[in-house]
């Protein structure tokens, strides 16, 4: 059965966080407009080459905050996208959630609409964490929305959450993660604290109005996490995601095992095994039909890309699986080459099909990776 995944991005929020580089509009003027060009855009998709006849083991609604819709309008989209592909019996349907917008009766409507997920957007148990990435909820609200979704229909849901905040140390981060053990969600995702050109954040720490614990604090947290996570049970299967048994993202499992991927909405990307293309990030634009940018991978790039997300992942990178069919010898033997030097200083260790970056590796996988990538000069 050739099966894919949706991705549909939902731009807008209730207010911006500082540290949020993501499309996204606080306006929701556009919203009527965009909503159709999503709707037809989905129907254009689904006619193309790989996704026609294609059946969807994922649906997945990213943003922004896809709750902040009406809950019909989602219903709609989901309804749309159904009427255009075949859903796996066992289709896993994802609404990324913020915990302000979170009640018994809207998680009754998502579930009676064939939400299967919630991928809720947490970040800190802390007032002072929230209010400085100025999330627009509290710590009130998360204990709430949690304590709702264990009591609600939606069985399966992940909490993203946050280290390398503002003023934090190993010992706080602990903290946060003693509260988050009252619930131990199915699916945690837990990202260190990124700083992004041209955000709020960027601002404050350029101005000395706030800073970043130091590296090695951030690493300890890390190393902290990790250690929770394995005495609660989680299996590490990524660089920044946790699942108790079975509860693996089935979406985001797909993205990483480097297979064609179907992005809708504005700033959405696309993957169909051999070219990308990526839609415009304004919503007027988006809704008007703005061109569609597209390109072609070399074979090079194709083996570069699947290096960055399959050595982000607890399985690694696979010899016989991952390696472009056309793949030239003497690009090949360059990689493996650089696969030895980096195995031999521990950067890197075999498996039984391939290789992986040791776990205590993990906060430095980037440099590893940006050792491993060919260049199209490489013979």
């Amino acid at each position: 059965m050739n099966t894919s995944t949706l991705y549909l991005h939902i731009p807008y929020c209730r207010q911006a966080c500082h540290y949020c580089d993501f499309h996204f509009s606080t306006q929701r003027s556009t919203e009527s407009a965009l909503l159709e060009a999503m709707r037809n855009e989905i129907t254009l998709r689904a006619n193309q080459t790989p996704w026609s006849g294609t059946t969807l083991s994922s649906l997945y609604f990213g943003g922004g905050t896809p709750s902040f819709l009406d809950t019909a309008e989602i219903a709609r989209l989901i309804a749309h996208a159904k009427s255009l592909f075949s859903f796996s019996s066992t289709i896993e349907i994802t609404l990324e959630a913020n915990p302000d917008d979170i009640t018994p009766e809207k998680l009754e409507a998502w579930h009676s609409m064939g939400i299967t997920r919630l991928s809720v957007g947490l970040q800190s148990f802390d007032d002072h964490d929230l209010r400085s990435m100025n999330r627009a909820h509290n710590a009130a609200h998360s204990v709430q929305c949690l304590k709702w979704i264990a009591e609600g229909p939606i069985e399966n849901y992940s909490v993203d959450f946050m280290y390398g905040m503002p003023g934090s140390s190993v010992e706080s981060w602990k903290d946060q993660l003693d509260q988050l053990a009252t619930y131990l969600p199915p699916h945690l995702s837990c990202y260190a604290l990124t700083v992004e050109e041209k955000t709020v954040l960027h601002h404050q720490i350029n101005s000395g109005e706030t800073s970043q614990p130091s590296d090695e604090i951030i690493v300890a947290q890390f190393e902290a996490l990790r250690a929770w996570a394995g005495l609660h049970g989680y299996t590490h299967y990524e660089l920044s995601n946790f699942a108790l048994p079975n509860k693996h993202s089935r979406h985001n499992s797909h993205y990483w095992s480097g297979r064609p991927y179907l992005g809708v909405g504005p700033g959405a990307h696309s993957f169909d095994g051999a070219q990308r293309w990526w839609n415009v990030s304004n919503n007027t634009l988006y809704a008007q039909g703005a061109e569609v940018p597209c390109e072609k991978l070399t074979v090079v790039d194709l083996l570069n890309e699947r290096l960055m997300v399959r050595l982000r992942t607890s399985e690694g990178f696979r010899w016989e699986t991952d390696v472009p069919n056309t793949l030239g010898g003497p690009e090949l033997e360059v990689l493996q080459r650089s696969v030895a030097r980096a195995t031999s200083k521990g950067r890197l260790q075999k498996t039984s099909n391939g290789f992986v970056i040791p776990p205590e590796q993990w906060m430095q996988s980037d440099a590893i990776i940006a050792e491993l990538f060919l260049s199209p000069l490489d013979h």
